[in-house]
């Protein structure tokens, strides 16, 4: 082969590699964006956004090739939410996933034109982000995980593992999307269990200290931890806290109880993040959010570490 014939050959080859790869950047350019808004920490958060992209691959979706994805998370600082979603606003996206709905009210108080989707929460209809469950009406569906209404069931739990329980602290940290509707429901259902509630707030670890103190004071027997966002992302520290109190605690996801909370009944919080690539789906396809009905969950857990009741014995 002679030297012109080689040089023309290489130049083809290169050519056309840099057509096929101008093809793809084009393709993954012009691929619909994705935007996820998670409030709270990525290390403690990481399993449902990976359930998210789960539930996107199930559906034929594959990330740089039909889809791009921007993630920004608030590392439970619900003051960054804001400027977090301007920020994926900015970047045009076709969806902007959201989670919890303290998450997807900021991006809703932001736009009210691009579609919304919530991967779990409670609180949209108290915060006007929607009409109904089954009609939305406006850019915000999703997924809703009806913990707002569970403190009643969390509560007999705890007497029925613990039937000398009276003096319940309820723990939230006052920042959550349901925080008036939770609080209501633990105060109806502990009056209706014959149950005294103290109630206590903390929106950061270093808070439990005072908490406890105030547990300690009013000989409270038992841990009512209610339905929010903040708490979710210092697990550990609150679980510790149960354990150096020696009570018997009831916690609002499964998590909680997998890492060595007493007990926790809930919906499993990652198929919710599953079930939201539903809805991301059916959008890009051409859906509008206020059409398609907000999902509740139809089934619950109850999971007991037994070995954290071996140590309350």
């Amino acid at each position: 082969m002679d030297r012109r014939r080689f040089i023309a050959m290489i130049w083809s080859a290169l050519t056309l590699c840099l057509i096929v790869a101008g093809a793809a950047a084009n393709a993954q350019s012009s691929a619909p964006l994705v935007a996820v808004l998670h409030h709270g920490k990525e290390s403690v958060l990481r399993p449902r956004h990976e359930a998210l992209r789960e539930g996107l691959r199930e559906l034929g979706y594959q990330e740089g090739r039909n889809y791009r994805m921007e993630v920004r998370w608030s590392d439970n600082q619900v003051e960054r939410l804001t400027g977090l979603a301007r920020e994926l606003l900015a970047l045009k996206p076709a969806v902007v996933v959201a989670e919890p709905v303290i998450a997807a009210r900021a991006v809703f108080l932001e736009s009210k034109t691009v579609p919304i989707v919530m991967a779990g929460g409670a609180g949209a209809q108290r915060y006007g982000m929607v009409a109904s469950l089954a009609r939305p009406g406006g850019n915000v569906t999703g997924v809703t995980n009806l913990l707002d209404e569970l403190s009643a069931k969390q509560l007999q739990l705890l007497g029925d593992v613990a039937p000398r329980v009276k003096r319940v602290m309820a723990l939230s940290s006052g920042l959550g999307a349901a925080e008036d509707d939770v609080r209501a429901g633990s105060r109806a259902a502990a009056k209706g269990n014959g149950m005294t509630l103290i109630e206590a707030l903390a929106d950061t670890p270093e808070k439990l200290a005072q908490v406890s103190a105030l547990c300690v004071r009013e000989r409270c027997d038992a841990l009512l931890v209610l339905l929010d966002p903040n708490l979710a992302n210092f697990r550990p520290e609150v679980i510790a806290m149960a354990a150096r109190l020696r009570v018997p605690a009831a916690y609002p996801i499964l998590e909680f109880a997998d890492e060595g909370g007493l007990l926790a009944y809930s919906t499993d919080t990652l198929l919710l993040a599953r079930r939201a690539a539903i809805y991301v789906d059916k959008i890009l396809k051409g859906a509008k959010p206020g059409e398609l009905p907000v999902e509740r969950p139809t089934k619950f857990e109850l999971v007991i570490n037994l070995k954290t009741a071996k140590a309350l014995v």
